[in-house]
């Protein structure tokens, strides 16, 4: 009972074993999409978007719909505003704004991805 007993453990370790290898080479192949909004300021005149970019590229916001609205982007280039890789930075939406008011925001990326988020004008 004892032999039968240790040689279910060794089998049961080495599945387990086999499994976890698996698990960590799969998951450190895959690169995960991580663009984020960290932060949104609001003023009467601008909103204020700031977007953090952890891909190993740089990204270019080319439009920000408001409430479905397409606004205007300062500093903006042909490629839109561009967020380096590995750090964050600002974008700039011209507009009037409501204090009390609450806005829907789209974020488009020149790469096709979106962010969607909601910003309130205190």
């Amino acid at each position: 009972m004892v032999i039968i007993i240790f040689v279910a453990g060794i089998f049961l370790y080495n599945f387990v074993s086999g499994m976890m290898g698996d698990l960590t080479e799969s998951s450190s192949s895959n690169q995960i999409f991580s663009l984020r909004v960290e932060n949104v300021a609001i003023n009467s005149t601008c909103m204020t978007i700031h977007i953090g970019n952890e891909l190993n590229y740089d990204v270019g916001v080319t439009k920000v719909y408001i409430n479905n609205e397409v606004r205007d982007l300062l500093f903006s280039t042909a490629d839109g505003v561009i967020i380096p890789k590995d750090s964050a930075g600002p974008v700039y939406v011209v507009g009037s704004y409501i204090p009390g008011a609450a806005y829907d925001i789209k974020i488009i990326f020149n790469s096709g991805n979106s962010l969607i988020t909601v910003a309130r004008y205190w």
